[in-house]
This record gives structure tokens, sequence and C-alpha cells, in this order.
């Protein structure tokens, strides 16, 4: 596997895991492999560090490397485009379509929106009740803290917030 870093014709930096440097010109040319933020397909590798490792890490990587009695099966990382390549053409199409309205909705509420944090359930309280002017507001709440909105009567929406990496 290849971990490439990636950035689309409006900057928007993002990576990318591919079988190999063959993987990622066929996803490129085929309009697969798109920008998570707005959807460009014009992507291309951007500069990136080489990974080199330390004499001190290299030791401690030998030492990790000895055999074990059992040895613990390692999940493998699926990158996005090999999960999506996957899928038929034009479902691949809908999924990266979907991802980039997700990430333009949550780009817009925190654009217009006040992130209150952990205290969300204490502001909508103040908002439903009157004691500060109403506004848009996003947080956290805990499953419980929810419960107990909805059974004051005040609405709230639970969203999934996609993390802002690839």
């Amino acid at each position: 596997m290849i971990k490439y870093q990636l950035i689309c014709d409006k900057s928007h930096e993002f990576e990318g895991w591919f079988g190999d440097s063959a993987a990622f010109e066929s996803q490129q040319e085929s309009g697969f492999l798109t920008c998570p933020v707005c959807g460009s397909a014009d992507v291309r590798r951007a500069l990136m560090a080489p990974n080199l490792a330390s004499p001190k890490t290299r030791k401690t990587d030998l030492a990790e490397q000895q055999p074990s009695a059992q040895p613990e099966p390692q999940p493998q990382p699926q990158a996005p485009q090999q999960a999506s390549a996957a899928l038929p053409p034009a479902a691949a199409r809908k999924m990266q379509e979907l991802m980039s309205e997700m990430r333009a909705l949550q780009t817009r509420i925190r654009e217009e929106c006040r992130d209150v944090g952990n205290d969300f359930a204490e502001e909508a309280r103040k908002i439903h009740y009157g004691e500060v002017e109403p506004e848009g507001i996003y947080g956290q709440a805990t499953a419980e803290e929810r419960e107990a909105l909805d059974e004051e009567g005040i609405e709230i929406m639970d969203m999934p917030w996609l993390p802002k990496d690839n």
C-alpha cells in the first residue's frame, strides 16, 4: 500500500491509500478520485516529506518485530478510494456526491452557527425558554442529555460529523 498526500485545484489537502502508483493514476484518469471537501476531480499528488526512521526508532522497531508466542492479526486499513472502487461506478459517484454535500453542510454550519461544545444541552434550553436570543448552535450532548431535551419538547437534530481529513 502507498499513502499519498493529495491536493485539489482549490488547495484542499487530503490523503489517499493506493495499492501502487498505477492504481492512483488509474483512479485519477477515470475521475473516481475527487476532493472530499469540494468534489473537484482535478486532484494531484502533493509534495510529501519522506518518512525516515531514526536509529533509535529502528532499534525499537526491531525489538517489536521479535516473534511472540501468539501474533495478533493486524487489521489492514482500507482507503475510501478502494472501497468505492468495489462499488458499481454509479454508486461510487453517488457516494462521492453525498460525501461532498455532507462536507459542504458541515462547512456551512461551522460558518453560520456557534460551537457551544459540551454545553449544547444548556445552551439549547436557554434558547428554547427565551433566556437568550435565538441563534444556530452546534455541539455535543450525551444520550441522556438528548433524551431530556426531547422530553422537554426541545427539538434538536443528531447529525453524524465527518472528520476533517479523508
